[in-house]
């Protein structure tokens, strides 16, 4: 490196350091520790909870954490199924960067060689990161699964913890009704449209037992920092939870969407098997018990988070310790007449985050500014103080944890396949399906349920043609102007 390069590179990091100990109150410069992680991921949850609003579900201690961070309420993953989504997360790199869509390829295998992965970074900056639960998904489900891969997920952690359910289940409630002729009887759907109580208690189940060995695991003494990541696998299908959580949500009580007769008419897709068999095969009383389940399951996890929070409060450190709680994407119950994930309507995109850090704003306060789930990478290196490693395409949301307010992203943006995207500013909600000819606008401010698609309206001509350019232009022309001059990834 050359003494001029050597002299700008010390000079910005000199900067760096001074401005972290300006933003976090009571930072010691010459801290002994840095904060330790605690990195909770929540398989398909909509952000139904008491802290976004929702008024039937109850979520007491994910409301608890939310009460001492920062709620995200604009949040969005990059695309609305497990594997690409958590893909995004753990690499900061966007689907078509990795060319990772679907559930069956294996993005460890698409990472550059020289880039780390969250956990890697964590772990090559001195955290000991321990696993526990689902963050990636298994090798199994990969059609292109290889032991180098495997060896590559394997170098992210230091150590695994084990957790599995205990004891056998009640039978689960299944359709009354039988089989659709369209469902092979293999299928996914047909093998995990099920749901009811287990007959377990909270730790027998498998997330009950998560959160246990998570509890054990905090109240244990360690020289390194630790970057702690767990995965509740609830509320994924099948929707069961111990009796207790189903006794809360009587079916009868549940109200189910209401969409327009010919809600789908004006949408330029049409989905598959996967979003629309269970409005098909269910009747309107099991719709309700499905519903109700999720709620129960929801309900269920944030019990598991409250075991993990309870035993970090006891360690002493919970005012030192960055929390950060968030789903790989939303989920359809019932809405548009679809379930599940997969679909660029707000339902799937939207998710919940929730951080708790050092140095964030006050406690309780809500961001309604625009993130995305790959900005959570660059976020917790930047609030860890172990600064932003190069070559990400997310943006630290730091400075909104400090000012939520503050202007930020004009868009966000998940995919559903390489030429079917979408993007969500403040307002809209705009989709391209192949180009611009198979289009939907969405206007949040007067349709929030996303019924009415302007998008051949022509009153709404210049909207279409300023968010197609948007769309077009991409993730580093939505940045905010302080971060656009200092984005050099291709």
């Amino acid at each position: 490196m050359k003494r001029r390069d050597f002299l700008k590179a010390l000079g910005v990091a000199t900067l760096v350091g001074a401005v972290q100990s300006k933003d976090v109150p009571g930072q010691r410069r010459n801290s002994r520790r840095r904060p330790d992680v605690i990195f909770i991921a929540i398989e398909d949850i909509a952000p139904l909870m008491g802290c976004y609003g929702h008024p039937v579900v109850k979520t007491p201690n994910i409301d608890a954490l939310a009460s001492r961070g920062v709620v995200f309420s604009n949040a969005y993953c990059q695309v609305a199924v497990c594997n690409p989504s958590r893909a995004s997360v753990s690499t900061a790199l966007r689907p078509g960067k990795l060319g990772v869509f679907g559930n069956s390829v294996d993005w460890r295998r698409r990472i550059p060689a020289a880039m780390l992965t969250l956990p890697e970074f964590f772990r090559d900056n001195g955290y000991e990161t321990v696993i526990c639960g689902k963050i990636h998904h298994h090798q199994r489900y990969f059609k292109d699964a290889s032991e180098q891969a495997q060896q590559r997920e394997d170098r992210m952690w230091n150590r695994t913890l084990r957790a599995k359910s205990k004891g056998s289940t009640k039978p689960a409630i299944r359709p009354k009704a039988k089989r659709p002729p369209w469902l092979e009887e293999d299928h996914y759907i047909a093998r995990s449209l099920k749901w009811g109580p287990t007959g377990l208690t909270d730790g027998q189940q498998r997330d009950g037992a998560i959160a246990h060995a998570v509890a054990e695991e905090l109240s244990s003494r360690r020289e390194k920092p630790l970057f702690m990541a767990v995965g509740f696998h609830s509320p994924h299908y099948e929707l069961r939870a111990p009796d207790k959580y189903f006794e809360m949500y009587p079916p009868e009580e549940i109200v189910l969407p209401e969409n327009p007769a010919n809600d789908l008419a004006d949408v330029p897709h049409k989905y598959s098997t996967f979003n629309t068999t269970d409005d098909r095969w269910l009747s309107k009383a099991e719709k309700r018990q499905v519903i109700a389940a999720y709620y129960a399951c929801l309900s269920y996890v944030d019990t598991c988070v409250g075991i993990i929070m309870d035993a970090l409060k006891q360690t002493g450190r919970e005012n030192e310790t960055i929390v950060c709680l968030w789903g790989d994407h939303g989920m359809h119950m019932g809405e548009h007449f679809l379930f599940r994930k997969y679909t660029l309507f707000e339902n799937a995109a939207r998710v919940p985050l929730v951080i708790a850090a050092p140095g964030a704003a006050k406690a309780g306060a809500v961001c309604n500014r625009l993130v995305e789930l790959i900005d959570m990478y660059p976020t917790l290196a930047d609030l860890a103080g172990l600064g932003v490693p190069g070559g990400l395409e997310g943006t630290s949301m730091r400075p909104v944890l400090q000012e939520p307010d503050r202007p930020w992203k004009k868009a966000a943006f998940t995919s559903q396949s390489s030429t079917n995207h979408s993007l969500r500013t403040e307002r809209w909600r705009y989709t391209e399906w192949g180009g611009s000819e198979n289009a939907e606008l969405y206007d949040h401010d007067n349709d929030p349920g996303e019924f009415n698609n302007l998008a051949e309206d022509p009153r709404h001509s210049a909207t279409v043609a300023e968010l197609s350019r948007l769309l077009k232009a991409g993730w580093k022309s939505a940045l905010p102007r302080s971060k656009q001059q200092f984005c050099t990834t291709s």
